[in-house]
């Protein structure tokens, strides 16, 4: 009989041990130990940062925008502490550059802070009492100094807090954006390629080509399509359309690779008719044997 009162005794020691154990981690932490009240950038979208960026990246993407076109970028600033906030919080921003060129090295983007022209954030912002996440705005206007073929992004920082502790991964944050102009999206193509040799002579129909933006009123595509003995292909040419004030177009060539286009026939009138969202376009390239090409470029849907 004794030999199974001590048993039992030992069994509920045993539980009562195991209830104690369940109930410290059912807290998670003690309160009272480690770092609390933490004032810090919280996620606006995505985090597209590498896992080895000390700093979150987010993106913004602007959409369609036009010259003087103003659009924003969200920000959020919390405050993590056990409770919300007990008073009114002042959190003071600013540029953070040193956080993009660690994350340029870390995860190799070729982001850059625009033009002081094109952004400006609140230099200060207030978590209020009761709360524990305030959301402000960044604005981003297309101004004359707006490129768009750079990354640009804006990095900021908690430069300082009037209560709690500065994050030390999420007190600095990388805002990326991009816009697109009113001509990029994918476009249906109807042509006609000419060579004086090749068997890839005659017209052709792609149905969703990819036209990005390459500047304010430019558009750039990767690869020219053809037929080639019946079947698709495309030529190693990457021509770049710029709508001009009287809807002409001037066709030149990406800087990153394919061979220049040049103008092959003078008598026929490059041009966009914004009415159809549709581009006529002819040009050649190759000046030995020229591919001669002429593109009828319909605008389908937003890429």
């Amino acid at each position: 009989m004794k030999k199974v009162q001590i048993n039992i005794l030992l069994f509920a020691a045993l539980l009562t041990g195991l209830s104690a154990c369940l109930k410290k981690d059912a807290m998670n932490i003690d309160p009272d130990a480690g770092t609390k009240n933490v004032v810090e950038f919280a996620n606006t979208g995505d985090n597209l940062a590498s896992a080895s960026s000390k700093y979150p990246r987010f993106y913004t993407d602007l959409g369609t925008v036009n010259l003087g076109q103003v659009a924003t970028v969200k920000v959020n600033v919390s405050y993590s502490g056990t409770e919300t906030a007990s008073q009114d919080i002042t959190v003071n921003l600013a540029l953070d550059t040193a956080a993009l060129s660690l994350q340029k090295k870390t995860d190799g983007t070729k982001d850059t802070v625009p033009p002081a022209s094109v952004y400006k954030f609140p230099s200060s912002v207030i978590i209020n009492k009761g709360t524990r996440l305030t959301q402000v705005e960044m604005t981003i206007t297309i101004s004359s100094d707006f490129d768009f073929n750079m990354s640009y992004a804006v990095p900021l920082k908690i430069a300082s807090a009037s209560s709690g502790t500065v994050s030390n991964n999420f007190g600095s944050a990388v805002y990326s954006f991009g816009g697109r102009n009113k001509y990029d999206g994918i476009y249906k193509i109807k042509g006609y390629v000419s060579h004086p040799t090749a068997a890839y002579t005659g017209p052709f129909v792609a149905d969703e080509v990819s036209f990005t933006t390459t500047g304010a009123a430019s558009i750039g595509m990767k690869a020219q399509p053809f037929f080639n003995n019946g079947a698709l292909s495309t030529f190693g040419v990457y021509p770049v359309f710029t709508v001009n004030a009287d809807n002409s177009v001037t066709v030149t060539g990406l800087p990153d690779g394919g061979m220049a286009p040049s103008v092959s026939d003078p008598n026929y009138k490059n041009r966009y008719d914004p009415a159809t969202k549709t581009f006529y376009i002819s040009y050649s390239y190759n000046a030995a044997t020229p591919r001669i090409i002429y593109d009828t470029c319909i605008y389908v849907k937003p890429r």
